[in-house]
């Protein structure tokens, strides 16, 4: 006994004393220096990864289903399935639509629809795009679906706001499709009757109507569009005055960083008052004839008439009920696509029968994901958003692309000589992501500067594991972990996520 007393004092005093020289006049204490470690034998934490790919996930959510008899919510916790990488939110909306296991609960045939098409996920706003099957549901029934669909999603903190459209649009409340549902938010009264008779009343407000709803502007760069929920007022239920209403607040333009700065007012180029119209082939078609001005204050907006179209028909068309697409005239003639060199990526668009319609223009929603770069202030590490396409925001491929794509910006996190290419694979496991990077890659990183090295890999690190439920990186270099890149970090064995590196 004395003896371990004797053990337990002494290994009091030696961390005293460490103690001492760390918050005293002492200089900084240097980390053990990589020869120290070179010899020692580190078992590498995985296999390292010939291709892209990731482990199932499984994990409890609450799902919202209706009663027997369609008046209500019944919330269900089940253990759902996130397969292959996909989002949690998509197995749970997945989960949804394969419909209840309990005999008081029910769930409506929604119809053909494939669920990976059905859901974006941006800045907060889920949007779900049902099979147009689902119009033949009665107006409550809808509505219960959709508050259903509303609650099941916001159980994600990542998720406040929901827009679910039919076929791509707004279907509107009521059967003559005058007041439409707008942007939703979770509801914790689960009386479906009560919820849609009060939204039904609104219908015959002689005062308007204040909705949540979601605009879509340009990001920063103008390559994609990015949702922002507004609550708005309009002066009359009727679908011409949402028209005129959401114009005008377009024209306002959109507050945050990641936003375009200057967007044309849609109302300052328009030729004609627009109209909802009946065309020639039988569609409800909203019908916009803008001046050939608007080329002109897009070039100077750094826009192209691809992500100004989509701006307009997501918006649009995810609000003003019952309309089935956009007829759009920019200096009297009549679109029936986009030219390739018009749009963000090069890519030529078709309008069928030209009528605009959100699904021409799938992909061009955006995501803001949160990379780390090297604060050259204090060589740690500072936060920044950026926007990339949003069904790759949790793809950890493009993570690393968007790091590389810094330098563009004259902003260091990892070095210039590298590409994509030098990204060999990446394996998302249950609780660490193995990175296989190329010799090229390694190279690189041992020709940096110390400090530029440790902000490189934590860079990695904090960008790749930001919003997971993931930990840890483990790094290879064509297949093999090595000791060391610029002599300074030990490289072996894996990494800890390190918010401590952080100075914003």
């Amino acid at each position: 006994m004395k003896n371990e007393r004797i053990k337990r004092t002494a290994l009091a005093l030696v961390l005293l004393c460490a103690a001492l020289l760390l918050g005293g006049c002492a200089g900084p204490v240097r980390e053990r220096a990589m020869e120290d470690l070179s010899d020692v034998p580190v078992r590498a934490p995985a296999q390292a990864p010939v291709s892209d790919g990731a482990q199932d996930k499984r994990m409890l959510a609450t799902l919202y289903f209706l009663s027997m008899d369609g008046a209500a919510l019944c919330p269900e916790v089940r253990e759902i399935t996130a397969k292959g990488g996909e989002s949690r939110a998509q197995a749970a909306l997945d989960a949804l639509l394969s419909g209840a296991d309990k005999r008081e609960m029910m769930w409506p045939e929604l119809g053909e629809g494939k669920p990976g098409r059905m859901l974006e996920v941006s800045s907060g706003v889920a949007t779900v795009n049902l099979p147009a099957h689902a119009r033949t549901l009665d107006p409550q029934t809808l509505y219960a679906v959709r508050m259903a669909i509303t609650n099941t999603l916001t159980e994600f903190p990542e998720i406040s706001y929901v827009n679910v459209l039919i076929g791509g649009r707004e279907e509107g409340l009521d059967l003559g499709a005058t007041l439409p549902v707008g942007t939703m938010t979770r509801e914790e009264n689960l009386d479906v009757r009560a919820q849609y008779s009060r939204r039904y009343e609104q219908r015959l407000s002689a005062h308007g109507v204040s909705l949540l709803t979601t605009l879509y502007f340009p990001s920063q760069d103008g390559g994609l569009l990015l949702p922002q929920v507004r609550s708005i007022s309009y002066a009359q239920v009727s679908p011409i005055e949402y028209l005129y209403t959401l114009l005008g607040e377009i024209g306002k333009g959109a507050n945050g960083a990641l936003y375009a700065r200057e967007i044309p007012a849609p109302m300052d180029y328009i030729e004609e008052m627009p109209e909802i119209v009946r065309t020639e082939d039988g569609y409800l078609a909203i019908e916009i004839r803008l001046s050939s001005a608007l080329d002109d204050a897009l070039y100077a907006s750094g826009l192209t008439r691809g992500i100004y179209v989509a701006m307009l028909s997501d918006t649009l068309l995810g609000f003003v009920p019952g309309v089935e697409g956009l007829r759009i005239s920019i200096g009297s003639r009549w679109l029936d696509g986009i030219a390739a060199q018009d749009t963000p990526e090069g890519k030529e668009i078709t309008f069928e029968q030209g009528l605009v319609t959100r699904e021409a223009f799938f992909g061009y929603v955006g995501a803001p994901v949160t990379l780390y770069a090297m604060n050259e202030h204090t060589s740690g590490l500072m936060r920044l958003q950026r926007t990339i396409a949003q069904e790759m925001q949790s793809d950890p491929r493009e993570r690393i692309a968007a790091l590389m794509r810094l330098s563009h910006e004259s902003i260091f996190a990892l070095p210039e000589r590298i590409s994509a290419q030098d990204i060999l694979a990446i394996e998302m496991g249950a609780d660490m992501i193995s990175v296989n990077l190329s010799d090229a890659f390694a190279d690189a990183i041992s020709k940096l500067e110390p400090d530029q090295e440790r902000a490189a890999v934590y860079a990695m690190v904090n960008t790749l594991t930001e919003g997971t439920d993931v930990s840890k990186v483990a790094f290879f270099f064509d297949g093999e972990q090595i000791n060391t890149l610029a002599g300074e970090l030990e490289m072996r064995g894996a990494f800890m996520r390190n918010p401590g590196m952080v100075v914003d």
